[in-house]
């Protein structure tokens, strides 16, 4: 029996016991077509009609739905060779930078090798019956950073649901700019990035074909406080209210402005109320292409005030310091990235790319507590054949403290991935 009569034969008896085959038009091969993945196989969590326009690799109809289903992520296997003793043995953070004096324990640099950030997920993309577009996504990684080094247990990145215009779950901050996200081996992509993935509720509309806008409840998971001597624990009592506008360019790119109002709240110990604080911070960040190889230069720039535990450079202590009387002193933020992506070839990438952050600390920061850090990586990504990407990545980092004593870091990293799909 030749394929034609039997997938006939099939199509018959799917109408007889009353199944259809309704399947969601949606391109089912990448829109980029790159054999290196420009978003670090960061998922975009698009909403309403760009789910449905948006690309669907390798994806399968689900019979009976309206509906595809996808499985994807990748295996990556990392070399490290650290020449500075940075305290994190998997990515260069720098708040692990060693600075001298600052009475944390010293140590020598080391190798590691490891495969925690391989990830795994699946995705599912459909229409209701009354036409609405829904997507469920959840992807987990083994980057427990509380984990011992060989307890690599599961993590979860993301597990969000769509229904419309509207995301419910944990993903990507409203504010936060995949586009503007360092194209790095290094897992950490420079610590300059504004938000991290949260639980959230947004709501995303389009004001025009170019031109978009997202309204979102989230929790701010890390506040940023500074305990100093004092006792108690951060406790949010209010979630963080995020803003933010889009644009897509003629070529491609896309600008974002985004916004943030949030509280800050500690609860001591004992018998005293807890304290709160308004936090606040706005973010400008984009990517742009240019030639005919598309070439891409992606920027960020963002500040506040209590606005440190949304920049990953501060995000355990950056945003408030208790005082000696439990009262937060919020401190003022700066944030700066840029990079560029320039194409050799259809499968030979190289990429540089540097951030930097500051805050002006508060008269009740610790000496020994960080007040700047300026990060820095080059790297050169090959596929030497479809669905794998290896590289190597030279990759700098400084961190200042309050007292001006400062400390270096010097890392190569290099990489073999096989991508799922």
């Amino acid at each position: 029996m030749n394929i034609k009569r039997t997938t006939l034969l099939l199509m018959s008896v799917l109408n007889f016991i009353g199944v259809e085959a309704q399947v969601q038009d949606q391109d089912t091969v990448s829109v980029q077509g790159d054999r290196i993945d420009d978003f670090r196989n960061n998922m975009i969590d698009y909403t309403g009609q760009d789910l449905i326009d948006a690309s669907f690799p390798n994806s399968w109809p689900i019979f009976g739905a309206k509906a595809r289903m996808s499985f994807g992520g990748y295996v990556k296997i990392d070399y490290l060779q650290d020449f500075n003793g940075l305290y994190d043995r998997f990515q260069l953070t720098l708040s692990n930078v060693q600075v001298p004096g600052d009475g944390r324990p010293e140590q020598s640099g080391y190798m590691n090798l490891f495969a925690r950030e391989s990830r795994f997920n699946v995705d599912f993309r459909g229409e209701t019956n009354k036409n609405v577009p829904y997507r469920i996504f959840v992807e987990i990684d083994f980057y427990n950073l509380d984990r011992a080094p060989f307890n690599q247990t599961p993590r979860l990145r993301h597990a969000y649901g769509v229904l419309g215009r509207l995301l419910i779950g944990r993903t990507w901050g409203t504010n936060t700019d995949v586009f503007a996200v360092p194209v790095t081996i290094d897992f950490g992509v420079g610590d300059a990035v504004t938000g991290t993935r949260r639980a959230q509720i947004r709501w995303e509309d389009e004001i025009n074909d170019q031109v978009k806008y997202a309204v979102g409840i989230e929790m701010l998971e890390y506040q940023g406080i500074d305990p100093e001597s004092q006792l108690g624990q951060p406790s949010a009592n209010l979630p963080l209210l995020a803003t933010r506008i889009t644009k897509m360019t003629k070529k491609g790119g896309r600008l974002l402005l985004g916004a943030q109002l949030f509280q800050l709240r500690w609860d001591p110990e004992g018998p005293e109320e807890p304290t709160t604080a308004l936090g606040w911070g706005f973010n400008f960040s984009g990517r742009e292409y240019f030639g005919k190889k598309k070439h891409f230069m992606y920027w960020l720039a963002s500040f506040g005030n209590g606005y440190g535990s949304n920049i990953l450079t501060l995000l355990n202590d950056g945003s408030a310091v208790v005082t000696p009387d439990n009262n937060l002193d919020t401190m003022d933020v700066i944030n700066l990235g840029l990079g560029y992506n320039y194409n050799i070839s259809e499968v030979l990438k190289a990429n540089i790319n540097g951030g930097y952050a500051t805050l002006d600390p508060s008269e009740f920061r610790g000496d020994n507590k960080m007040k700047s850090g300026t990060v820095a990586h080059i790297n050169l990504i090959w596929s030497p054949m479809n669905k794998i990407n290896t590289g190597i990545e030279y990759m700098y980092g400084r961190r200042t403290n309050v007292d001006d004593n400062y400390g270096e870091a010097h890392r190569v990293q290099a990489m073999i991935k096989y991508i799922i799909n």
